[in-house]
């Protein structure tokens, strides 16, 4: 195929009548943009570059092509706006002043860094992942995954302007939980979060995406930081460029995001907070997410960092599990002969519950918070743990929520963290309050 007319979407189609004959795609969709990287460049002579996807203060996402795998993939350019130019149809980034060539080296360097630490995390199925990571044309560049799906904002526009609030609380606890794994893990605070950051696939599996805008990359001394954010989701940290951040600081963008996403009305921006503008809690748009889960939203934007929520595991915590809208039982049916994965009072002949495949059920002493109930002892707390039976991997996650503990084996696991279980394994309830056991039947 002449490379001038392989179509930038789907690079296999020809494109040379402005629209491809193989996928539809048209060109006069595509925003022209003067820095992107021409089409069809060979970035390490084996990454076709296509269209692109997405653009912001720090860098362009392309649709790109690995002639090594045949198969199409992200690629995210570190390109921070105002601190570097491409001219003409120049390959290399150069500095638009040497003033900022330390700020610019300095934001390689921590660009490089996180595309090493998400890397890693492998395991964090919600995080898109990255495949590789490089430097060329002066500039640093990590391939990711490609994600077919829709983003939150499409999302709302399906469902003619909000997500009906049982559908979205799902959607936002898993892309809660792996964002807490990626703060507690990977050492990394997204900053961007916003409904264009969350993806679901078609198979309706969440995703989180665009971690490579961290807005600490470049220095705290480059005056570029402080207008680099999205008003609405944005904290009141992220407008100074010496304010403390951290994982708080993605909590608001995340309870912002869940805010809009249920109700279509975006968040009062921070500073006209500050100024006196009003801010009306959700239940009051919204009131079919509850008060409990309204009240945790108030809390996770507070303007105050230090009296906010801390960790997004405690934020979407309030969240009533998924299934509860199906109409599950609080306790659950006990398990049949059939194939079915379950959780059992530890000991032959202990009480047992069967688990839905892929859904997260919660573990405590009350029925108001809790699905399984084993124990009422008040050393277990009302919500102490949450399990999840993953069908494709046949592996169980238990995540501690409690004040006494998880414990396998002895060993207290670290809160808000998953940690795998195997066929047969027991977990603790405190330190043998409880003991209980997951597996599964084989009919």
């Amino acid at each position: 195929m002449n490379e001038e007319y392989r179509c930038p979407n789907c690079f296999q189609g020809d494109i040379s009548s402005g629209v491809c004959r193989l996928c539809g795609f048209d060109r006069q969709e595509e925003r022209p943009n003067a820095m992107r990287l021409p089409e069809m460049y060979p970035l390490m002579d084996r990454y076709l570059i296509g269209r692109i996807l997405g653009s912001g203060g720090f860098g362009i996402t392309y649709k790109a092509f690995d002639l090594a795998s045949g198969r199409l993939c992200a690629v995210k350019e570190f390109m921070p706006i105002g601190i570097v130019t491409r001219n003409g149809q120049e390959d290399k980034l150069r500095a638009t002043s040497s003033s900022f060539m330390e700020d610019f080296e300095h934001g390689k360097k921590r660009f490089m860094d996180e595309a090493l630490a998400l890397g890693k995390l492998t395991d964090v199925p919600e995080v898109v992942q990255v495949m590789d990571f490089f430097m060329q044309n002066n500039t640093a560049y990590f391939v990711m995954e490609y994600i077919e799906g829709a983003n939150l904002r499409q999302l709302m526009r399906t469902f003619g302007g909000r997500i009906p609030a049982e559908q979205a609380m799902p959607i936002f606890y898993e892309a809660g939980m792996a964002l807490d794994q990626v703060h507690r893990r990977g050492g990394i605070f997204h900053r961007d979060i916003s409904p264009d950051n969350i993806m679901v696939t078609p198979e309706g599996r969440v995703r989180l995406i665009d971690f490579g805008s961290a807005k600490n990359l470049i220095g705290s001394n480059s005056q570029t930081l402080s207008v680099i954010l999205k008003h609405g989701y944005a904290p009141p940290e992220q407008y100074s460029s010496t304010s403390r951040q951290g994982s708080f600081t993605d909590v608001y963008a995340f309870a912002a995001t869940f805010y809009f996403a249920v109700s279509g009305v975006m968040v009062t921006n921070a500073p006209d907070r500050f100024g006196g503008e009003e801010y009306r809690p959700l239940k009051e748009l919204a009131p079919a997410v509850g008060a409990r889960v309204s009240d945790a939203v108030d809390h996770a934007l507070l303007l105050n960092s230090g009296k906010r929520t801390q960790y997004v595991s405690e934020f979407v915590s309030a969240f009533p599990l998924p299934t509860a809208a199906a109409g599950h039982d609080a306790t659950y049916a006990p398990t049949t002969g059939r194939e079915a994965p379950y959780v059992k009072l530890a000991g032959q002949g202990g009480h047992s519950w069967e688990l839905p495949k892929n859904q997260i059920v919660k573990i405590g002493r009350s029925e108001g918070m809790s699905d399984i109930i084993p124990t009422k002892d008040g050393k277990v707390s009302k919500l102490h743990c949450e399990l999840f039976f993953d069908s494709m991997e046949k592996c169980f996650y238990v995540i501690d929520h409690s004040t006494n503990g998880v414990y396998v084996a002895g060993r207290r696991l670290e809160k808000g963290r998953a940690y795998a279980l195997r066929n047969g394994e027991q977990f603790s309830l405190g330190n043998h309050i409880c003991d209980l056991e997951v597996g599964w039947n084989h009919g």
